[in-house]
């Protein structure tokens, strides 16, 4: 079968629209419930460490594990059985030095924000920083999934022109 170099050149740039429409409509880059997972644990270790009698922790902190380790499981089946998932030559770098910035960021902050409760003299201030830096990142991790997915999808946009 001969093939015309318009011919292939019309059928390379149907594959590059289809491979964009492809990225700006996959699924985030990672699911988003999974970091508020990861802190919501971190704020019941909080919780149980800092305000019910201490018998608790024989019961909370083995039911906050596997809570933990079912979330963990979760993520990666969901990664695993994603139907779209860029290939990691795709993925743009920046996007997960973004993602590495946001994770000690969002760490980061806790540490000021309990000692500034501390200090203030409030009442049960790890749990406090905890409820609160989940809240943050309940509200971050969708708007830092969107932007990862749109900056590889844009990489891809650049590098096919």
């Amino acid at each position: 079968m001969d093939i015309t170099p318009e011919e292939a050149a019309r059928t390379l740039a149907q594959v590059h629209e289809t491979q964009r429409r492809v990225l700006r409509a996959a699924p985030p880059m990672f699911p988003a419930w999974y970091p508020v997972a990861v802190w919501t644990f971190v704020t019941g270790i909080q919780f149980v460490t800092e305000i019910p009698p201490t018998w608790w922790l024989l019961i909370a902190v083995p039911a906050l594990a596997a809570g933990l380790v079912l979330a963990v499981l979760k993520f990666v089946r969901d990664v695993k059985n994603a139907k779209l998932r860029p290939h990691s030559s795709v993925v743009d770098p920046w996007a997960w030095v973004g993602f590495t910035g946001w994770m000690v960021v969002t760490s980061l902050a806790s540490v000021p924000l309990v000692l500034w409760f501390v200090e203030l003299g409030t009442a049960y201030p790890r749990t406090l920083m905890g409820v609160i830096m989940t809240a943050i990142v309940a509200i971050t991790s969708p708007l830092l999934a969107r932007w990862m997915s749109g900056r590889t999808a844009r990489r891809a946009e650049r590098a096919k022109r």
